[in-house]
C-alpha cells in the first residue's frame, strides 16, 4: 500500500515548527529557531539531517503546506520546497478558501497561524471557539461555529515579557520557567515566577471571561489553548478548557486536504 505524506510548516516569529503527516497520522514533529537570514539551501541542509529521523520512502512529499507570519522565510520555503521536495505547495493566507467570515474589510492582516487555528478549531469542535495560542506573542481569537473571525486580541508572550524583563533589569537574572509555588515570592526566583507564570494566567483568564460576557448571546464558548507554553501556563488557568498542542499543525494537514479534494 502506498501512504501519502504531508509536510506541515509553521513559521513564528521565534520557532519554525514542521510536522509529517502519514496519511491522517502526525508521525513526526520538529522544532528549529527562526533564522531569516539563512537562504533556501542552508534550510534544505538543516532539514535534510532532521529527515534522517524518518523513513527513507518519505523522501518526497505528496503535498506541502504553509503557514507564515515571516514574509521573507515565505519565499525561502516556497523556494527551497521547489528545489528540492517538488512537493505541491500550499500557502495559507487570507484568501484561502477556509470557510471564514471576517468582520473587517481587509483580512489580509490576520496572521496565517490565526487563520489556521480558526479552521481547524471551528471543524474540530464544532461549536464557538476561543483558541489562545502561546507563542512570540499570545493570541487570544474568538471563531463562531458557522466560521465567523470575530476578532484577536495580542499581548506579548510569556517569553517575550520576559526576556524583555531579564535584559532591562540588572538585578533580575533569567530563571527556568516553572509552576509558581505560591504567589508572592519570598526569593527573586519566586516572586518572577508568580509575576510571569501566574500574572500571565490572571491576564488570558481575565480576558477569556471578558470576551465570554461581551458575546454570552452566542451561548457556550470552548477556550482552547496550544502552543509551546500552554502545558504551564494553563496550569494556573481557571478559564481554559483544553489543551490541544498540536492544534496548528492539524489544521494545516486539514487545510490541505480541504484544498487539494477541492481540485
Amino acid at each position: 500500500m502506498n501512504h501519502k505524506y504531508t509536510l506541515v510548516i509553521d513559521i513564528g516569529n521565534t520557532h519554525i515548527v514542521l510536522g509529517v503527516y502519514e496519511e491522517s497520522e502526525l508521525i513526526q514533529t520538529w522544532r528549529v529557531k527562526t533564522d531569516d537570514q539563512k537562504t533556501a539551501d542552508e534550510y534544505y541542509s538543516l532539514f535534510k539531517s532532521l529527515k534522517e529521523s524518518i523513513p527513507q520512502q518519505i523522501a518526497q512529499f505528496h503535498n506541502c503546506i504553509l503557514a507564515s507570519v515571516v514574509p521573507e522565510l515565505t519565499r525561502i520555503f516556497s523556494h527551497m520546497i521547489s528545489k528540492y521536495w517538488l512537493g505541491k505547495l500550499i500557502v495559507v493566507n487570507a484568501e484561502s478558501p477556509l470557510g471564514l467570515t471576517f468582520l473587517v474589510p481587509e483580512p489580509s492582516f490576520i496572521g496565517a497561524d490565526l487563520l489556521v487555528n480558526a479552521f481547524i478549531a471551528k471543524e474540530k469542535y464544532l461549536t464557538h471557539c476561543i483558541i489562545c495560542d502561546f507563542g512570540t506573542a499570545t493570541t487570544i481569537q474568538l471563531v463562531g461555529k458557522d466560521g465567523t473571525f470575530y476578532g484577536t486580541v495580542i499581548a506579548p508572550g510569556v517569553m517575550t515579557s520576559a526576556s524583555t524583563l531579564f535584559s532591562k533589569a540588572a538585578l533580575l537574572s533569567s530563571i527556568e520557567l516553572e509552576k509558581p509555588r505560591k504567589t508572592i515570592g519570598t526569593s527573586t526566583k519566586d516572586a518572577l515566577l508568580s509575576g510571569i507564570v501566574t500574572g500571565h494566567a490572571l491576564m488570558v483568564d481575565g480576558l477569556i471571561r471578558k470576551i465570554r460576557q461581551e458575546f454570552s448571546s452566542l451561548g457556550e464558548i470552548k477556550a482552547i489553548a496550544t502552543g509551546g507554553i500552554s502545558s504551564l501556563i494553563c496550569q494556573e488557568c481557571k478559564e481554559i478548557d483544553l489543551i490541544d498542542k498540536t492544534l496548528t499543525l492539524e489544521g494545516l494537514y486539514r487545510i490541505s486536504c480541504r484544498l487539494n479534494s477541492a481540485e
